[in-house]
Formats: C-alpha cells, sequence, structure tokens
C-alpha cells in the first residue's frame, strides 16, 4: 500500500469547522481516498464544548482509531497544532504529517492578539468580527468559499475563539523541539501574510521535513486555492516511500 491510499485525516484552521474542508474533498478524494475531516472541541457539532489541545488531540485520536492504518494527517492553522501534537504523542497513528498556514507569528503584535480579538468580539459581535476576519485573511474570491469560513467562526463561542487562539499562538508550550521521525511537510500559501517564509522554512527543518509552497493562495491554503492545495498535497504523499506490508 503506498502512503497515499492510506486515510487522510483533515483538521480545520482557527474559527473553523469540518464543512470548511468542503470545497477541497472532491480534489482530496480523487481515486477513491478515505478521508475524515473532524469538528474540534468548540468547533462545528462540537460547539458547546470547551477547547483544549488535550481534548483536541484525544478527538483525532479517536477518528484516527476507526481505521485499520495510520492516517497522514493534515492540519491548516489550530488544526496544525493538533496534528502536530497528535504525531508527537501519537506516532504509531501517524504515517505522514502535513502543516499549512504554521507556525504563527510572534513578538509584541502575537503577544497582544488575544486582548485585541476578545475586545473586537466584544465591540462587534460574533458575526461582524467573522466577517472582518475572513475579509482580511481569505483570497478566494468564491463567495461559497468565504461564506463556510464566517458561518464556522460566527457560530463558535467567544471563549473558544480565545482559547484556542491562546494555544495557536503557544503553541511551543504543547510540542517538542526536534526531528519527528516520520515524513513531515510544512505547507504555505505563496501569498501567506500572516505566517513568513522564513518561519515556515525553518519549523520544516527543526521537524526534519520538507516546505513546499501552495501557489496563489494566503493564509488558509485549502479554502483560497482548493485545487492547487490537493495538487501540493498529492505531489507529497506520492514521493514518499511505499510502506512495508502489514
Amino acid at each position: 500500500m503506498t502512503t497515499r491510499a492510506n486515510p487522510l485525516l483533515l483538521l480545520h484552521t482557527w474559527g473553523g469547522d469540518a464543512a470548511t474542508w468542503e470545497p477541497a474533498l472532491r480534489h482530496l478524494g480523487a481515486g477513491g481516498r478515505h478521508l475524515k475531516a473532524l469538528d474540534l472541541p468548540g468547533h462545528g457539532a462540537r460547539a458547546a464544548e470547551p477547547f483544549t489541545v488535550d481534548g483536541a488531540v484525544s478527538t483525532a485520536l479517536s477518528a484516527s482509531a476507526d481505521v485499520l492504518h495510520p492516517v497522514d494527517v493534515v492540519g491548516s492553522g489550530l488544526g496544525a497544532l493538533v496534528a502536530l501534537a497528535l504525531a508527537q504523542r501519537h506516532p504509531d497513528r501517524v504515517r505522514s504529517l502535513t502543516l499549512v498556514g504554521f507556525p504563527p507569528a510572534g513578538g509584541a503584535e502575537a503577544a497582544r492578539r488575544p486582548a485585541d480579538t476578545r475586545a473586537a468580539l466584544n465591540r462587534d459581535g460574533a458575526a461582524l468580527f467573522a466577517r472582518n476576519y475572513v475579509d482580511s485573511t481569505l483570497l478566494s474570491a468564491d463567495p461559497a468559499h468565504r461564506d463556510l469560513l464566517r458561518r464556522s467562526m460566527a457560530g463558535t463561542r467567544p471563549e473558544v475563539l480565545i482559547d484556542s487562539l491562546r494555544a495557536t499562538l503557544g503553541w511551543t508550550a504543547h510540542t517538542r523541539p526536534g526531528p519527528l521521525g516520520l515524513p513531515c511537510q510544512v505547507l504555505r500559501g505563496a501569498r501567506d501574510h500572516r505566517v513568513p517564509a522564513a518561519a515556515a522554512d525553518a519549523l520544516a527543518e527543526r521537524l526534519g521535513g520538507g516546505s513546499a509552497v501552495v501557489p496563489g493562495a494566503g493564509h488558509v491554503a485549502y479554502l483560497d486555492e482548493p485545487e492547487a492545495f490537493a495538487t501540493a498535497l498529492a505531489a507529497f504523499h506520492d514521493g514518499l516511500r511505499t510502506a512495508p506490508a502489514d
């Protein structure tokens, strides 16, 4: 069995949910590949739950246990943090790892971002906050793509948005430095203004993996350019060695 034939576990971006993967699914599922997009705790159908990294990793682990083979895990933004923590804590369940739109920028501006986000939510309300965030982040011209993220973010409780944002910005507290010991890549939209190219390349080197770019995409590459995103992901998976027979 080739790595590309392994199930694909998809973990959504900050403020997103499983439905935000819909535009990419028909491209990612070419050839009948098994796909599983999750709602992380506090998001989508699990909106009533609190968000913690441990809870999110447990959710992803349960999903990976539903299939016979280790999974190829793909996480974007918040989902990338969860994917990395899953791969480090349960490497036996992960065949390969792709981190998208990650790592988050650091510095003084990042340190202020949770407080600024809370202030904007209090001032504008969830719906307007979501619209402003999507308008400043997504590059896709397709209104359906933009509506997917707007709806999911507007339906996410403010405390979940703040808790998950803090976790993402503080990702080094939940993960370990050093090579993963499994195939990995850091994938970045060519027009991502939230993740510097140098930071993505440095993370790839730190994890012992490679880096690649999705042409035309911004921070949420799987919504901006779903077909190009799927092409970049397939190139990574096709380049992996054939897995040994079980």
